[in-house]
């Protein structure tokens, strides 16, 4: 990834938190104020507020998953060099025993 991703990624929760804690603070003023039900802007506001940890939990598991290939693939590339060593080595080992 380029550090212009990286930049992106860090800048992305913030704006989304900002996003959402206005919102929330909307929807409480809109229910108290104006349609004088305070417990269902409460309701809409912890509904919105478990989406976005539903969302991010989401985020970080996919994050987890690209972590675990990696090291599985790195894992597996040292496990391709370690036979590849052990079968150039039964090959000299074969060669040397034809030369006597």
């Amino acid at each position: 990834m380029s550090s212009q991703d990286d930049s992106v990624r860090v800048h992305e929760p913030s704006r989304v938190r900002g996003a959402l804690g206005v919102l929330a603070v909307l929807v409480l003023l809109y229910s108290v104020l104006i349609a004088t039900r305070p417990l269902l802007g409460v309701t809409l506001v912890v509904l919105l507020f478990g989406a976005y940890l539903a969302w991010r939990t989401f985020h970080l598991a996919v994050q987890f998953v690209a972590a675990v290939e990696r090291i599985a693939d790195a894992m597996e590339g040292q496990a391709t060099d370690a036979a590849s060593r052990e079968s150039r080595a039964r090959d000299r080992e074969r060669e040397r025993g034809r030369e006597f």
